[in-house]
């Protein structure tokens, strides 16, 4: 297209004059005269779209390195803060894009973004009474972001970056009348990542949990152990980890889950292990295989019915040894992990085994009982009272509920099952469990281990609505806490979780924090797509939802951000790609040494 013609095309986009309909590729210069009721905050590319916005905008303004900065009204130096102003301003004002840095005569700058936090103060570890509320105001000179704590300014100041962008003149650029106020849907809005079936490596972590706050996300649950490795450094049992792990560099040291729960703090996120049980438990059995119930064919012990069961699984809870050893495991648990809650799990508990063992058939037949789901109960009532007594709040799986365990109101219940996988309907339960007076977390409808072609599968993740078929009262309603989406590592470890996660987790993200009348996927996906490109200029390998381009800064061109140490954390150092010069010598000078006296004693 000729440059002239199209230079004008968009100045009438700009003047309002031209009304299309757009095939969209990236939205790089938001339209300037766009109407101010909350319909049209579609008008930016905000992810996930605000509560309320008002645009009066009729220029830009102008960031410059030189001159732009951020201040917060707190009397004395807040370490989230200022990791996260040094984030943003990486982020605003990275090397490769060499953004010109001169402010014109005919530019208006905005010189500050100012953080005023009424509680001033800074806060130790997110919990479940985190204030995310704040509101936004973009003006020429010094834009504002008001929040009542410092996780409100984090929201705030993601917002804030998404307004910003690069104008034609290749200068950092913002509307220049924005006003937003803006406060999650649902107080808990969590991914769960499977570290047990692959080890993800921890700087990769650390790289999720920065994707995380990039689209609002509060709750990393963290399934670090199950059948297949027990990753987590145990000081108390050594041999969990030694017996249970995949291989020495496939360990979360103790050290690593600090930095990794200090990491998260730094982004607002809180972090919540996962100790499943009584199922799940192999890896656990390497160290404890007393407690693991043998499996009994035709009157001989460890024989196995294999797709039944195999010689020996899941903790056999007659055994009362097994109490005081999990106890151990989640006091040191405790002393680790910082959040008042812990998952423990108790999902997908098989009976076969339980039910060929004529030691269990025995002990239940004393004490009257005559179904396995009463075991089932025994042993969560019992592992249940050690959480407690170790002053922790819980979340478990639905199975404990379904099977007549009634725990402490606090318990959170997490609901996993639906019809699709030959269950009831997930609102049925979350209607049933809520009229019992528990909260919930739901997940069901959002498990994005499951990958389908042929259709823009994001949409059905976006258009779930927790509440749609809800029966309950506004009080009933409020024990829904928030939703999770869940990324099980059968198929997936630290090579593809990027493109496996992003941007499959933000239709969720949208869905826990907005309101619920922004559900349009037909202009969420503009929406979205933008969002996937900027994930991209944040040095995350996002996949694509559209066809078309994101811009000169994409996976492998030269201005791509994905190795950039400013969005990468140690594994990318040049010790770790290079060899040590002076021992690489070494190695080859020996080496030649060698060979010299083999030559000499042969001849």
């Amino acid at each position: 297209m000729n440059k002239n013609l199209s230079g004008l095309i968009l100045i009438l986009f700009y003047l309002g004059v031209i009304k299309s309909k757009l095939f969209y590729i990236e939205v790089k210069y938001p339209l300037l005269n766009a109407s101010s009721n909350q319909t049209k905050v579609i008008e930016l590319p905000l992810w996930p779209a605000p509560k309320f916005i008002k645009d009066t905008s009729k220029g830009l303004l102008v960031l410059s390195q030189n001159s732009f900065k951020m201040t917060t009204n707190l009397p004395q130096s807040c370490d989230i803060m200022e990791e996260n102003i040094k984030l943003y301003t990486n982020i605003f004002f990275l090397p490769k894009f060499e953004l010109n840095p001169i402010i014109s005569d005919t530019d208006v700058a905005l010189n500050e973004l100012s953080f005023e936090i009424s509680d001033q103060f800074c806060p130790g570890y997110p919990n479940t009474s985190i204030d995310e509320t704040y509101e936004l105001s973009v003006k020429p000179g010094v834009s504002i972001i008001k929040a009542n704590s410092v996780w409100g300014a984090l929201r705030g100041l993601e917002t804030f970056s998404q307004l910003t962008f690069i104008n034609e003149d290749n200068k950092l650029s913002i509307k220049d009348s924005i006003e937003i106020k803006d406060s999650p849907r649902f107080s808990y809005r969590g991914i769960l990542l499977d570290t047990a079936r692959h080890y993800i490596p921890v700087p990769i972590i650390k790289k999720q949990l920065d994707a995380m706050s990039y689209n609002k996300f509060n709750v990393f649950h963290w399934h670090i152990v199950d059948d297949q490795s027990f990753a987590f450094e145990s000081f108390k049992y050594p041999n969990l980890t030694q017996k249970g792990k995949y291989g020495d560099a496939h360990v979360y040291t103790q050290k690593d889950v600090k930095e990794i729960i200090d990491h998260a703090r730094l982004r607002g996120i809180r972090v919540i292990p996962e100790f499943d049980s009584p199922g799940h438990v192999e890896s656990f059995g390497r160290t404890f295989p007393q407690f693991i119930t043998v499996c009994w064919v035709g009157g001989k012990p460890y024989q196995a019915i294999y797709s039944v069961h195999g010689k020996a699984e899941i903790l056999n809870p007659t055994l009362e040894g097994i109490y005081p050893v999990l106890k151990e495991v989640l006091s040191e648990y405790k002393e680790v992990f910082q959040d008042e809650y812990i998952h423990l799990g108790m999902d997908e508990v098989y009976y076969d085994c339980w039910k060929s063992n004529p030691n269990i058939s025995e002990w239940m037949a004393e004490r009257n009982m005559t179904d396995y789901h009463q075991l089932e109960a025994y042993y969560s009532s019992k592992i249940l009272q050690i959480a407690k007594d170790l002053n922790k709040k819980v979340t478990v799986w639905q199975d404990v509920y379904d099977n007549g365990v009634r725990p402490e109101k606090t318990t959170q219940i997490q609901i996993w099952k639906d019809e699709a996988i030959g269950f009831s309907k997930w609102s049925d339960y979350l209607n049933d469990i809520t009229s019992n007076g528990y909260p919930v977390i739901l997940s069901s409808p959002w498990y994005i281990n499951f990958v389908s072609y042929g259709f823009q599968e994001w949409y059905k993740h976006y258009l779930v609505e927790p509440m749609a078929n809800f029966t309950g009262d506004a009080e009933q309603a409020k024990l829904l806490r928030g939703g999770e989406a869940c990324l099980w590592s059968e198929y997936v470890d630290g090579a593809n979780i990027e493109a496996r996660l992003w941007p499959r987790a933000c239709p969720i993200a949208e869905r826990l924090w907005s309101p619920s009348d922004i559900n349009d996927p037909e202009e969420a996906k503009f929406r979205l797509d933008e969002q996937r490109c900027r994930l991209l200029r944040r040095g995350i390998p996002a996949s694509p939802i559209l066809n078309g381009y994101c811009g000169d800064y994409e996976y492998g061109m030269k201005k791509s951000v994905v190795f950039e140490p400013e969005f990468n954390y140690d594994w990318l150092k040049s010790e770790n790609k290079v060899p040590n010069t002076n021992e690489s010598l070494k190695l080859k000078l020996n080496r030649s040494l060698f060979l010299i006296l083999i030559f000499i004693y042969h001849f």
